[in-house]
Formats: structure tokens, sequence, C-alpha cells
């Protein structure tokens, strides 16, 4: 056994109590700074503090998530597969966790494993759109894999606009000629 100077209690105590001190100021007065494991997606970006979706001690919960995402909400604001799903989801009260995951980044996607997006989360910031079914329609049956092109506004303006390049087939390569996520194409002619 190893012999304690009398000034080393003093400082391990000082410090202990000053770590103590900081984390409990720091739960009260900026708990997102403190404990957030990373930043909220685009669509919950208006959130401001933790309570509204994380109860303490428990974090994140259903009850809280429908709070906000009401049956009447997917009615009102989703296509109907997307209404569908989530009526499925809300009476049989299934989590929300097991398809939903935040605080990884503003451009993340918050659906885990039910859906890869082949164009990054570029595409969002390039179309000013904020879902994959802004373009497609989204099949949620188990045969069928692939998303369908819509034929509306947004869609039109991109083939328009891609004067060629953005036509089916191939809106998944968009980093060939958007480098580096900027939204113009860069000219190879320019020096």
């Amino acid at each position: 056994m190893w012999c304690l100077r009398r000034w080393v209690l003093p400082v391990v105590l000082t410090s202990t109590g000053l770590i103590i001190v900081y984390i409990a100021w720091g739960s009260v007065y900026t708990p997102e700074t403190l404990w957030a494991p990373g930043h909220l997606s685009r669509y919950h970006a208006d959130i401001a503090t933790c309570g509204t979706c994380h109860e303490p001690f428990i974090g994140a919960t259903d009850t809280q998530c429908l709070v906000c995402h009401t049956l009447q909400q997917f009615q009102l604001k989703s296509q109907p597969e997307v209404h569908r799903i989530h009526q499925e989801v809300i009476v049989r009260k299934q989590s929300c966790l097991t398809c939903h995951t935040e605080h990884r980044g503003v451009l993340a996607s918050i659906t885990m494993g039910t859906a890869r997006n082949p164009h990054g989360e570029f595409i969002f910031r390039a179309t000013s759109t904020s879902s994959c079914s802004d373009c497609h329609t989204m099949d949620t049956e188990k045969e069928k894999t692939k998303p369908v092109l819509l034929n509306n506004a947004t869609v039109r303006h991109l083939i328009e606009e891609g004067e060629g390049a953005h036509r089916p087939g191939h809106f998944a390569h968009c980093l060939h000629c958007h480098v580096g996520g900027k939204r113009d194409v860069e000219d190879e002619d320019e020096d």
C-alpha cells in the first residue's frame, strides 16, 4: 500500500466536487451541449428543449413522439402509404424508435433501415425537398423494392434544369457532377 501525502486527499475531493458541480450546472443550464450525442435532424430543428422529446431519466419515448406526431397529422400531411404505416404502428402501440432515430446531424435521415437513399443527403439541399416522397411514390410492400419516380413539378424541374443529365435512372449518381456537395455543376473547361 502506498502512502498518501496530506495534500492529495483535499485535491481529490476538491476536484471531484468541481466536476459534480460542473455536471449539475451543465445539466440544468445547457443540457443539449453537455448530453446530446449529436445535432438534431432538419425535421426537428425547431425543437428548443430536450424535454420536448425526452422524459427525465428515461429518454425519448413514444408518448412524447405522439404529442406532435398524431394520427390526424399523418392523415392530413402524409401520403396514403405513409399514413397507413404509421396508423398500424400507433394502433399496435409499437415503438417509434424501432424505425426512427435522432441526433445524427442536420442532413441525416431519421428513418433507420427501412430505405436507403441512393442520392445521399445532398439531394435535399440541392432540390429544396425534405423527404423521399417529394419525388417518389414509396411502396411499402416487401415484394416491391424500388421507389417509383413521380411526374410532379419538382421532378419535371430537375429534368429540365439538368439538360438531359437529370433523367430517370441517373438521379442516383448526383455526386458524379455535383462534386463535394456543391449545388452547381463544376465545369471541366474552367481553370
